[in-house]
């Protein structure tokens, strides 16, 4: 499955605010889903986040993730496999003109706000409130 646009966009300035912003994790290993709330939606959907990457973001954030990496591939590899561990992140951005404020949520802290809500969906106001981190991007 590609990536979509709007999401591809967001994701290469949080992937540059995550750079230089590293120190404000507590682990320095862990992984991220980045989702975008489509355009002139007030709410995201919980089941935007699938089984598969929800079930990578428990895995990385309670055990450990191995990621073996092909010596077939054309570009080449910079070694055999990745062990990740320590976080699952979930970053979202309301996509809206201008907006660069986005939410940084820990996996089980969506889990539990998802199993505890009576609705389908998250609002803007319910992100910021489970939030480990409210940041902007450049």
């Amino acid at each position: 499955m590609r990536i979509r646009r709007d999401e591809a966009k967001f994701w290469t300035k949080a992937k540059k605010w995550t750079e230089y912003n590293l120190d404000k994790f507590p682990t320095k290993s862990f992984k991220i889903e980045a989702k975008i709330a489509r355009l002139n939606e007030k709410l995201f959907p919980y089941n935007e986040l699938s089984e598969k990457e929800e079930r990578l973001l428990l895995k990385t954030k309670h055990r450990a993730h191995i990621q073996t990496n092909s010596d077939m591939a054309q570009t080449g590899t910079d070694c055999d496999a990745d062990v990740v561990s320590g976080g699952g992140w979930i970053f979202i951005q309301w996509f809206r003109r201008a907006n660069k404020e986005f939410f940084i949520i820990d996996i089980d802290k969506f889990i539990e706000h998802r199993d505890k809500s009576k609705r389908k969906s998250l609002t803007e106001e319910e992100a910021r409130e489970i939030a480990y981190l409210v940041a902007k991007h450049v």
